[in-house]
């Protein structure tokens, strides 16, 4: 260490200031005053307590002492240095908030969790003093979200399973907003109003994530709240199937089809039989009703149509005398045939479709018009593009449905017997001698390509043609019938000649109907889409009741 004496006096005072500051812009950077007391002595530098400390390395390479660390600084809790990084931010600029945003995404879930279960302190534990309001913003908005969602989805399934319309209501979604931001940021600052005036200390924003993070929990409630009402909904619903006073025709077939059509709650098909899957998961009872025998001939050596495989099993059921079922008695390149005979020959005319109650069918029917337009050979810009309308109107906004045939030919019964008995009564007879008119075209029928109309196609009649308004024949519009179905149908009646059961319990049934009596004289061919279903109805139509209906089906 350096030292030096220099007299102090008035006039050397301004000469060891400048000594002073030369020394510390050379090699000395600090200055200790030692003790006030030694002014008394004579001035000097050591007597006077002031010392040049060198903290410089020298140049002879020797390690001069380091001065110390400064002390640590104690940490500060967030809500200081939130308040403090907000110093001289204007409350409404977004720099204000970010810090308040400045939160790890696993300190959010933690404190989500911890949330719903509450354990120890929650602001020391797990806010540890450091509130933030990314999660009390984006949980409040969450809860907004789900129990809008929830809510309209819920009311949008009650609708649906009570077959009602559903009109969404946004102000739902307001009122979600005001209810919940209110619980969120309103509330807190009410309650810290409150504390201030009872002297007690949590912050504002502490008090805001109790409320926040206290909303994690109504997420999943919401979406409970959504299968409750659903659940409640179908209990309704399945009641109201049960109850026959629930409705005006609450028929067996009726009932029967109301459970098949049921989307919610799904159909119960505990009495439905899978003869493709026998025993399978039948019940009991369903097992017993079956009666498995033996045709009296191969399906096979009576008619080529059925293809080359073997074919003489089938099922009776006691609870159905006269119905007898013979599962998988084509071939598949047999089934091929005569789907393709169904969508080609059999829709021409002058078999009458659905179709040809609005449209101008060609003679050569629909079929080769799609089958152009898939390959590319018939275009809109074509003349034969689209079938011609039977009802030409200038306003085509009228609409128009699948079902609209079905409806306006149950309603258009001019004859006034028909009006009171239906097919189903037992008083019913077929009408014969009155006149039959043809149920006239809608206004409202659309122009559709080919692809589309073909699609449209629900049934076809074949032989004599059926009436049906009045439930009943044309017996003066009798056309060639298919030689293909024709065959079939005569091949099935000499199968089934003296078929029957005798289970030696006083049931018993025999089908005593020869084949060689039979002759197909009139036939329907139904096509279905994907959501078309078949209603269960009575036959009274038929003159005579003796000969076997004979339906095929192909899948």
């Amino acid at each position: 260490m350096l030292t030096s004496e220099i007299e102090l006096n008035e006039s050397s005072a301004y000469d060891l200031l400048s000594f002073i500051l030369e020394q510390m812009s050379g090699k000395y950077n600090v200055i200790v005053d030692m003790d006030d007391a030694a002014y008394t002595h004579p001035a000097t530098i050591e007597s006077d307590g002031l010392e040049f400390q060198d903290f410089s390395t020298s140049s002879t390479g020797l390690n001069k002492p380091q001065a110390p660390p400064p002390p640590p600084l104690l940490p500060e809790t967030a809500t200081s240095s939130n308040s403090n990084s907000g110093v001289g931010k204007p409350i409404w600029s977004v720099d204000y908030y970010a810090t308040f945003f400045d939160v790890d995404t696993t300190q959010v879930v933690e404190r989500c969790l911890k949330s719903m279960y509450p354990v120890g302190d929650f602001a020391a534990d797990t806010l540890q003093n450091q509130p933030d309001l990314y999660g009390p913003f984006w949980i409040a908005t969450s809860v907004v979200f789900a129990v809008f969602v929830c809510s309209s989805l819920a009311g949008s399934l009650a609708a649906y399973i009570a077959g009602k319309s559903h009109i969404y209501d946004f102000r739902l979604l307001s009122f979600a907003v005001i209810v919940i931001y209110m619980y969120a940021f309103l509330c807190p600052a009410l309650v810290w109003a409150s504390t201030k005036y009872f002297g007690c200390q949590p912050s504002l924003l502490e008090i805001i994530n109790y409320y926040g993070y206290g909303l994690t929990i109504w997420i999943p409630v919401s979406s409970k709240r959504q299968q409750k009402i659903w659940e409640r909904e179908r209990q309704q619903v399945e009641n109201k199937k049960r109850n026959a006073n629930s409705y005006v025709n609450q028929a067996p077939f009726r009932y029967c089809e109301r459970n098949f059509k049921s989307r919610v709650p799904p159909p119960d098909f505990t009495h439905v039989i899978d003869f493709s899957n026998l025993p399978g998961n039948h019940t009991k009872e369903n097992l017993e009703s079956i009666v498995p025998i033996k045709l009296s001939r191969n399906l096979s050596e009576l008619s080529d149509l059925f293809g080359d495989h073997s074919c003489q099993d089938a099922y009776i059921l006691k609870h159905v005398p006269g119905l007898i079922i013979i599962p998988n008695a084509f071939t598949p390149k047999a089934q091929r045939h005569l789907i393709k005979q169904c969508l080609s020959v059999y829709p021409r005319p002058p078999n009458t479709s659905n179709l040809d109650t609005h449209y101008i069918v060609p003679a050569s029917g629909i079929w080769p018009l799609y089958e152009a337009q898939e390959r590319g050979e018939l275009t809109p810009d074509d003349p034969e593009f689209y079938v011609p309308k039977k009802a030409h109107v200038d306003d085509d906004d009228g609409t128009y449905s699948d079902s609209e045939d079905e409806k306006k030919q149950e309603t258009q019964v001019t004859c006034s017997s028909c009006t009171q008995i239906t097919a189903c009564s037992d008083d019913f007879k077929p009408i014969v001698d009155e006149p039959k008119p043809d149920p006239p075209p809608a206004p409202g029928v659309p122009l559709l390509p080919p692809s589309e109309l073909v699609r449209k196609m629900r049934w076809i009649t074949l032989g004599y043609q059926y009436h049906w308004p009045t439930k009943t024949y044309h017996l003066d519009r009798r056309y060639p019938f298919p030689k293909d179905i024709a065959e079939l149908s005569k091949a099935v009646v000499y199968a089934v000649e003296n078929i029957g059961y005798d289970n030696g319990e006083g049931q018993a049934w025999l089908n005593k109907y020869k084949g060689d009596d039979f002759n197909a004289e009139a036939g329907v061919i139904n096509y279905y889409q994907y959501r078309d279903t078949l209603m269960g109805h009575v036959d009274r139509s038929e003159l005579n009741m003796d000969a076997p209906l004979v339906s095929l089906r192909y899948i």
